[in-house]
């Protein structure tokens, strides 16, 4: 059986995207990048193929050339899209939550935390995954960032990486890994324009040095326009020339970690001076990135729809979200990122997360198609009921009936249905649901890791507090 599905069509040529890496190339080799680390600048001093001038580094193209295609060799040609649907949460970061019940929006306690990493467990069975939402914003600072993880251990079946931003959090944050079986990973954020330096890089240098194994993610944020070229394409070759002269400075110091990069940037709003999350620029910015990276070897099949500097689950969010989502989708995407998050990630809406779980469930019954055969052509079907028949009771309308999207969220009800009925509107349902997922919610992490990943943080409590 055949089927009939769309895609993203358009985009950037292979000649382009040859251009865009040929000229990072010449950009690392004939203007180089800045490097303020000590450690890193003396470590490349003196080796083939670098020059180094004052913190100024200049790679020779065919070095960084030959770091990029060792790097598309073991990743090997991007596979079809995965079958399965999924959102993320952006875990451990949220300083505010938006109480659905209330309408209150106040800070993040810790409470709150573990409510939201039950709600985010409760729906595990849809695809959401991840810890807490949120940041603990009545524990100490220095403790946050660990007691956000230890949550989403301890309530989330999912619990995925904590973000973290200090050495010292971060070594808290690895041992409750190694201590729960859950993966940890450090995403080394270098800045642009053509500078490797950042709080990743010190990070990253301290806990290789300290003999801790784990992946590390480069990649960047640059601001079109304000940080990066305001022209798309040169705004991804200046991320290309940061991201793969970091690689390879990497590399040149003998690091044996498994090295990866992605490329995203991001519009930048120049009336407001902030970033510009779920714009159209956005959009295109994800489509192109999303080739870019295919480019490289990197499958990129997640995308960040759900990003939004909408305050509040409205219009604003979830028009541009399913916009989003839509275009991401027909592109291959499958993994929805910051399920749930609101102003510029800094606000958790359980209400917004029920909505964005109703989107990718939408977006599936988009992408999966349409079946073409000889029953779906309907020539037999035609035949038996003939002119000025009626399908809603042939056998082919009652096997496939149910072979439909639906929603108990956005039901089809017509204004005189809905008035004879219970008169809810959207917001009743989703709070319905809520109260069910918080009685439905069943998870409990094994005693020998609780009481681990307690020790822990009580060593965390006493050096950091």
């Amino acid at each position: 059986m055949d089927t009939v599905s769309y895609h993203i069509a358009g985009g950037l040529t292979p000649e382009q995207l040859d251009q865009i890496h040929q000229t990072a190339l010449r950009v690392i080799e004939e203007i180089g990048v800045d490097i303020t680390h000590a450690e890193m600048l003396q470590s490349v001093t003196g080796r083939p193929g670098v020059r180094v001038n004052g913190t100024r580094v200049q790679l020779d193209a065919e070095l960084v050339d030959g770091f990029a295609a060792q790097y598309r060799s073991r990743a090997g040609d991007p596979a079809e899209p995965p079958d399965e649907f999924a959102i993320d949460i952006l875990s451990g970061y949220a300083f505010q939550v938006l109480d659905p019940f209330t309408d209150e929006l106040r800070p993040m306690s810790t409470r709150d935390c573990i409510e939201t990493a039950k709600l985010v467990d409760a729906l595990h069975g849809e695809g959401v995954c991840g810890g807490t939402p949120g940041l603990p914003q009545d524990a100490p600072v220095r403790l946050r960032e660990i007691l956000a993880y230890k949550i989403g251990c301890e309530y989330c079946r999912t619990c995925g990486t904590g973000d973290f931003t200090s050495v010292e959090a971060g070594q808290y944050v690895y041992r409750m890994a190694q201590a729960a079986g859950k993966p940890f990973y450090l995403p080394v954020f270098v800045l642009s324009p053509l500078r490797i330096e950042g709080n990743g890089i010190a990070m990253a240098l301290e806990f290789l040095k300290r003999g801790m194994a784990f992946p590390i993610m480069i990649t960047g944020m640059p601001l079109v326009g304000a940080t990066t070229p305001i022209f798309l394409p040169g705004a991804f070759m200046e991320h290309v020339a940061t991201v793969l002269a970091t690689v390879s400075v990497f590399k040149l110091m003998g690091v044996e970690a498994e090295l990866s990069f992605k490329f995203d940037i991001y519009p930048f709003d120049m009336k407001y001076g902030t970033i510009a999350y779920g714009t159209p620029e956005h959009i295109l910015s994800q489509l192109i990135g999303s080739q870019i990276n295919r480019y490289y070897g990197h499958p990129d099949w997640s995308c960040k729809a759900f990003h939004t500097n909408a305050l509040f689950p409205d219009a604003h969010a979830v028009s541009q979200r399913a916009a989003f989502g839509t275009a991401a989708a027909l592109n291959g995407a499958r993994r929805f990122t910051f399920g749930g998050m609101l102003g510029i990630d800094k606000i958790f809406s359980a209400e917004q997360l029920l909505v964005d779980v109703e989107i990718v469930n939408y977006l599936k019954w988009l992408v999966r198609g349409v079946a073409f055969d000889e029953e779906a052509l309907a020539f037999d079907a035609l035949k038996e009921v003939g002119p000025a028949g009626g399908f809603i009771m042939h056998e082919t309308t009652v096997r496939n009936c149910r072979n439909q999207w639906t929603s108990d969220l956005f039901e089809n009800l017509s204004p005189e249905q809905w008035a004879a009925g219970e008169r809810l509107r959207v917001k009743d349902k989703m709070l319905r649901r809520l109260r069910r997922l918080s009685e439905s919610y069943d998870f409990s992490p094994d005693a020998d890791v609780k009481r681990e990943l307690d020790d822990i943080y009580e060593a965390a409590r006493r050096e950091l507090a």
